[in-house]
């Protein structure tokens, strides 16, 4: 089953709703978006955020959603990826009070929701591997 075919918008929807956004890795897997010399690549990192108490961890574990749904809508060309990809953008929200963060939420809804209607528009399917083409 070709999963980022147009037709199959839907199971990404089921997925989302059903994995609380986590879906997004596994659609990031789909895309090729992760780098093997990235921070998150790195075992040690992890397991420095897992040994200087459980706090740390969550927060690597959050920014690394976050930086992978944003890397998977660039892929899927979702408008705004000169702001979304920008981290300053998402410290400045993080930072500025109320209004930054409620517009951090509208951003990250954003991001989460755009890759559906981008996979419903099709723009998954050139990212799907065909022997023909390799």
């Amino acid at each position: 089953m070709k999963l980022l075919k147009r037709e199959n918008w839907w199971i990404w929807l089921l997925l989302l709703i059903s994995g609380n956004g986590t879906s997004n890795i596994v659609l990031g897997a789909l895309l090729d978006v992760y780098d093997k010399d990235a921070w998150y690549a790195k075992w040690q990192n992890w397991v420095l955020g897992l040994v200087c108490f459980i706090f740390p961890f969550f927060i690597m574990l959050s920014i690394f959603i976050i930086q992978i749904t944003c890397l998977s809508a660039a892929k899927l060309d979702v408008p705004g990826k000169e702001i979304y990809l920008s981290p300053y953008i998402w410290l400045i929200l993080l930072i500025v009070p109320v209004i930054g963060w409620i517009l951090f939420v509208t951003l990250l809804i954003y991001v989460t929701i755009w890759p559906l209607v981008m996979l419903y528009r099709g723009e998954g399917e050139k990212y799907i591997f065909s022997p023909e083409n390799s």
